[in-house]
C-alpha cells in the first residue's frame, strides 16, 4: 500500500479539479452561470497555479517535499469542502484557487518521490497518475452527481475524505528508496527547433484544454438537448485519456515536425467539436474530443522535450515549471475570452474562435520553425579537426 501511495495522492490530486468539469451542466443549469462565469471559474485554478508552481513548485531538497505535500493536500480537502457547502458561484471560485495551490504544491514532490522509487519507470506512473486522476474525476463526479443523492456534495465529501487517508499514508513513510538504474532515454528534439516553438507547443496544448474542460460540456448539453452529466463528460474525458494513450503509442520523434503537426491534430478536432453545431452529433462531438487531446498530448509532450533539451540537466525541473507556468497562463487568459464570446454571440462562435486562434498559433509556429531551419542550412558547418599527423 505505502509503495503505491504516492501515485495514489497523485490520482486524488489531480481529480479535484477536474470534477467541477463533469458537474459544470449541474452547474450552469442550477445557478443560471453565464459562459464567461463558467471560464472565469476555470480560470480561476491556472491563475493560482501558475504562481504557486513557478515560486514553489520546484522544491531544492528533498526535505522539503513533505510540507509542500502536506500543505497541498490540505488545500485538496478545502476545496472539497468550500464545493461541498456552495450555493453560489463565489464558493466554487475560492474552491478553484484552492485546488491551483493544492496541484501547484505537491506535483512537484510527489513527482521526484515517485522517480526516487521507481526511477525512470515513475515518468510513466506520472503521466497515468496525471491522466487517470484527471479523467476519473471528470466522470466518476458526473456520474455520482447524476445518480446518487446530494449532488454538488456527496462526490466532494467522499473525495476529501479518500484524500486525507491516502495522505495520511505518505507522510508515514518518508525512507528513502532508491530505485532502481534508468532506463533507455528517448532520442533529443531536432537541435534546429528553437526554443519558441517548445512554448507555442505548450501553449497550444493548454489553450484546447481551457476550451474542452471549462465549455464543452456546455456546448454539448445546449447542442444535443441532454442534461445527462455522464454522457455530457464523456468528451472531457476522453480528450484527457486520449492524450495520454497516444504519448504511450507513439514514441517522440516519429511525426516530421512534430511540433506543428500536433497543433494541426489539435486544429481538426476543434473543428469536428465545431461542426456538432451544424450536424448535431454525439459520435461527432466524441470524435472531436479524442482528435483534440491526440494533438494535445503530442503538443505538450514535444513542447516540453524542446524547451527541456535547450537548458542544462540540472536546470530540466524549473525549464518544465516555467514552460508550464507560460501555457496555463496563456490557457487561462485565452479560456476567459472565448467566454466572453461565448456571453456575447454564442457557444458555437467561442469554439470557432477558439479554431482560428489555435490555427493562429500553428501557422506562427510553422513560421518561426522554417526560419530556424532555414538560418541553420546557411549557417558554415563547424570545422573539424584533422586526426592525421
Amino acid at each position: 500500500m505505502r509503495a503505491a501511495a504516492p501515485g495514489a495522492l497523485l490520482v486524488l490530486i489531480m481529480a479535484q479539479p477536474n470534477m467541477a468539469t463533469g458537474m459544470m451542466p449541474y452547474y450552469r443549469h442550477a445557478w443560471a452561470l453565464a459562459p464567461l462565469l463558467i471560464t472565469v471559474i476555470f480560470a480561476a485554478y491556472l491563475f493560482a497555479l501558475t504562481p504557486t508552481l513557478s515560486l514553489l513548485g520546484t522544491p531544492s531538497a528533498r526535505a522539503a517535499w513533505w510540507w509542500r505535500i502536506g500543505v497541498g493536500s490540505g488545500f485538496g480537502v478545502a476545496a472539497d469542502v468550500a464545493m461541498a457547502v456552495a450555493h453560489s458561484p463565489w464558493p466554487v471560485v475560492v474552491a478553484r484557487v484552492c485546488a491551483g495551490l493544492s496541484v501547484g504544491l505537491v506535483t512537484g514532490s510527489l513527482a521526484g518521490l515517485i522517480l526516487e522509487r521507481k526511477g525512470e519507470g515513475g515518468r510513466t506512473a506520472m503521466a497515468v497518475a496525471t491522466v487517470l486522476g484527471s479523467a476519473l474525476g471528470t466522470i466518476a463526479a458526473a456520474v455520482v452527481a447524476q445518480y446518487l443523492p446530494a449532488p454538488g456534495v456527496t462526490v466532494y465529501l467522499a473525495h476529501g475524505v479518500l484524500l486525507a487517508a491516502m495522505l495520511a499514508a505518505v507522510l508515514s513513510d518518508r525512507a528513502v528508496r532508491p530505485a532502481s538504474v534508468a532506463q533507455h532515454a528517448a532520442p533529443p528534439p531536432d537541435a534546429t527547433e528553437p526554443r519558441i516553438t517548445g512554448y507555442l507547443s505548450g501553449i497550444a496544448a493548454w489553450v484546447s484544454a481551457g476550451l474542452v474542460v471549462a465549455l464543452l460540456p456546455s456546448y454539448g448539453a445546449e447542442l444535443l438537448g441532454t442534461t445527462n452529466l455522464a454522457l455530457l463528460a464523456l468528451p472531457v474525458t476522453l480528450y484527457l485519456v486520449s492524450a495520454w494513450v497516444v504519448q504511450r503509442v507513439l514514441p517522440p520523434g516519429r511525426l516530421a515536425a512534430e511540433s506543428v503537426t500536433a497543433q494541426v491534430i489539435i486544429v481538426l478536432g476543434v473543428a469536428l467539436a465545431a461542426a456538432v453545431s451544424w450536424v448535431p452529433s454525439l459520435a461527432l462531438l466524441l470524435c472531436g474530443g479524442v482528435v483534440a487531446g491526440c494533438g494535445q498530448g503530442l503538443a505538450y509532450r514535444t513542447g516540453l522535450r524542446i524547451v527541456s533539451a535547450a537548458t542544462p540537466p540540472d536546470q530540466h525541473a524549473r525549464a518544465a515549471s516555467r514552460f508550464a507556468s507560460v501555457a496555463y497562463a496563456c490557457a487561462a487568459l485565452t479560456t476567459v475570452g472565448l467566454g466572453a464570446i461565448a456571453t456575447v454571440a454564442s457557444l458555437r462562435d467561442a469554439v470557432l474562435a477558439a479554431a482560428a486562434v489555435l490555427l493562429l498559433v500553428a501557422v506562427v509556429t510553422a513560421v518561426v520553425r522554417r526560419r530556424a531551419t532555414a538560418r541553420a542550412a546557411d549557417s558554415p558547418p563547424a570545422p573539424r579537426l584533422s586526426t592525421t599527423a
